[in-house]
């Protein structure tokens, strides 16, 4: 049995030979196509796990073709070939969709791996594993999760700077992480820093680092963690915190692509991909006269917006049994469950510290826990005054039942883009329901409409 069907189109018949070669005896069965035409003419007529193809060809152009190929099939996975080895060449075909770029001249090793690791990304898209765990240690299932997760999947592998944004508590670190360990530089550094913790003289020093006398107390040279970071992912966590002097020193680096040590001359290159945070509305910062444009500009590539814990209410049973399981091996405690009123008050807070205060709550409740299931008694004080013990377990019911129904509203529409016909006739609804439901969750049908 083959490992899977992978399609080569290279105009170059020596490449072609040798590709064959070495990834049938990988256990691969292969096609090859000596032009472009071909090669969609034969991924109309088959499928395939695995489509490489060269970047630079007569005719159709690599580019020209991972934009036809992903139109005939979308879940089809690409590695482009090239002989012009540049970053922004690899980044360009990535941002347009490629999983990865292999350069010539490669190795048999080096095509077996990209081939493996690419047919491994497919079969996992697939098959994602058992259970809600998706993109490693990020835990979602609402439609707002499964949102993030695809803009994710398309943004993860390229080398463009990330804005992420969200509330205090909604995992923007951990995101940034996942982000890395996804990246073409996930083998390289991934350097952490808070941008509120320090004061404005030392983050400085911290960032660009130091010569030997440089200021009182500098006995010797220190790297920066700009340094550090040097082809691998520097994450600036609360980034809207920056001085104005230090977002000047900032943007000239990432723009010039070089810095100086505190106290030095010597100009250092450095090749790093920032993720930038922050809890902060920067248009408004922008507007305050508090954030340099020119900065956001060059962070905000991508922007990614993490939901609050809030709107994803769905997700909060599945985030509090995972706590719990996690928190009860950690300092050796029964594990337990929560009792149906804690979980109905879990459901109806609003949880300003997000996921990060539901992690504190739960690993409180586990610690002072005597019983079989945490109760409200077990919960921090400022929590047990609000866990009524009046609530049923009716209305428990009905707001699980409410998030459920948003959430299939919300798929429904996004599916049929806006189509209220379409959504109507699909769900077994009359139309004057769906209307009514887009009343009672405050939400216009013209959100699902594309121009």
């Amino acid at each position: 049995m083959s490992s899977g069907r992978i399609l080569v189109v290279d105009d170059e018949k020596e490449i072609l030979v040798s590709c064959r070669k070495i990834l049938e005896r990988a256990g691969y069965e292969v096609t090859t196509a000596r032009e472009g035409l071909e090669a969609l003419s034969l991924i109309k007529a088959s499928r395939f796990d695995l489509f490489l193809v060269d970047l630079k060809m007569p005719g159709l152009s690599g580019m020209d073709i991972l934009t036809l190929a992903q139109t005939v099939d979308p879940s089809l996975i690409i590695v482009m070939f090239t002989a012009y080895a540049r970053v922004e060449t690899a980044v360009e075909a990535v941002k347009r969709g490629a999983f990865d770029y292999l350069a010539k001249p490669f190795t048999s090793d080096q095509l077996c791996q990209a081939a493996e690791q690419a047919i491994k990304h497919k079969r996992l898209v697939e098959r994602p594993p058992e259970g809600d765990v998706w993109f490693d240690r990020i835990l979602g299932k609402s439609v707002a999760m499964q949102k993030l997760f695809a803009t994710l999947q398309k943004v993860m592998r390229s080398s463009a700077n990330i804005l992420i944004l969200g509330e205090t508590g909604t995992g923007k670190e951990l995101f940034a992480r996942t982000i890395h360990e996804h990246s073409l530089r996930r083998h390289k550094s991934f350097v952490a820093v808070d941008c509120a913790a320090l004061p404005d003289n030392l983050l400085e020093s911290e960032l660009f680092g130091h010569e030997k006398g440089a200021f009182t107390g500098a006995d010797r040279s220190k790297l920066g963690l700009l340094e550090i970071a040097n082809t691998g992912t520097l994450f600036l966590d609360e980034i809207g915190e920056l001085s104005p002097s230090l977002q000047a020193k900032l943007l000239r680096t990432l723009q010039e692509r070089e810095l100086r040590r505190l106290g030095g001359d010597k100009v250092i290159p450095i090749d790093i991909r920032v993720i930038a945070a922050t809890s902060r509305d920067l248009r408004a910062e922008i507007a305050s006269k508090n954030f340099r444009e020119e900065l956001f500009y060059r962070l905000n590539v991508i922007a990614v917006q993490l939901p609050a814990l809030r709107d994803r209410r769905e997700d909060i049973p599945l985030l509090a049994e995972h706590f719990l399981q996690m928190f009860a091996r950690q300092h050796q405690r029964p594990a337990s469950s929560l009792s149906a009123e804690v979980l109905e008050f879990f459901l109806t807070y609003d949880w300003p510290g997000n996921v990060r205060e539901l992690q504190n709550v739960i690993q409180h409740a586990v610690l002072l826990s005597e019983g079989e299931s945490v109760e409200c008694s077990d919960l921090p004080d400022y929590l047990q005054a609000k866990c009524s013990s009046d609530l049923s377990f009716q209305s428990m019911r009905e707001t699980q039942a409410e998030a459920v129904e948003k959430s299939f509203l919300v798929e429904l529409l996004r599916r049929h883009k806006g189509n209220v016909s379409e959504a109507a006739a699909e769900a077994k609804m009359t139309r004057k329901m769906i209307y009514r439901l887009l009343q009672k969750f405050d939400m216009d049908v013209e959100e699902f409409r594309q121009p």
